[in-house]
Formats: structure tokens, sequence, C-alpha cells
């Protein structure tokens, strides 16, 4: 990509990588991992043409979250001011911007789909 000077990437991290989860640190602190390295790597490539950004989704609903204990899935939603799952749709929406020439000048960003949940 470097050597074309055109590239985009876009990592899926979450808002537990951001907030936290209760009962799911592993899970939240890959994800912390993942929101430091997509900052860092942003500023390291932003004059090469290649952007480096990612999305921190709360709950969407998946077959995995319909899988998942009623309980739990309750738990999450109280923390969303939306009081809902987003949806694949609206996942999809700011993922096809961020990897589309239009973002040119968007780089080390990570995106928040919370339903309000992360309001720093």
């Amino acid at each position: 990509m470097t050597a074309s000077g055109y590239g985009r990437i876009l990592h899926v991290a979450s808002i537990a990588g951001k907030d936290g989860n209760a009962g799911m640190v592993s899970y939240s602190a890959s994800k912390a991992g993942l929101v430091g390295m997509v900052k860092a790597m942003g500023k390291e490539y932003a004059q090469t043409g290649v952007t480096i950004n990612a999305i921190a989704p709360a709950v969407i609903r998946t077959q995995m979250v319909d899988e998942m204990p009623e309980s739990q899935v309750d738990y999450m939603l109280s923390r969303i001011p939306m009081n809902r799952c987003g949806t694949l749709d609206e996942v999809a929406e700011p993922i096809s911007w961020t990897v589309s020439p239009a973002a040119s000048y968007t780089t080390g960003f990570v995106f928040d789909l919370s339903g309000g949940r992360a309001v720093y």
C-alpha cells in the first residue's frame, strides 16, 4: 500500500476497548490495545496515503447476540441510552465511507457506534 501511495485499513475494535466491560477484562484489554495501535499507526503512516482507522461498536444485532443469555443482552443494553442494539446496516455505512477515497483526511480515528454509550 505504501509503495502505491494509497490504502485503507479499518480495524474492528469495540466500545469495550474505550469504556471497559465488567466480566470481560481480556476482551476489553485486547480492544483497548487495538485502539492504541490504530492511533499510533495512523500517525506513523499519515504521510503515505494509507489511512488506518477503526470502528468501535457497542452491541450490534447479530446471530452471536441472538444466542447470548437474555440477561447478558439486557445488561449491555442498560448501558446504551438508545436502549437498543445497533444494526448491521448502521455498521456498514460508516465502514463504507471510512474505506473510500472520500476519507482521505481521516487517519488514526476510532469511530464510536455506541447508541450514546460513549459520550466523551
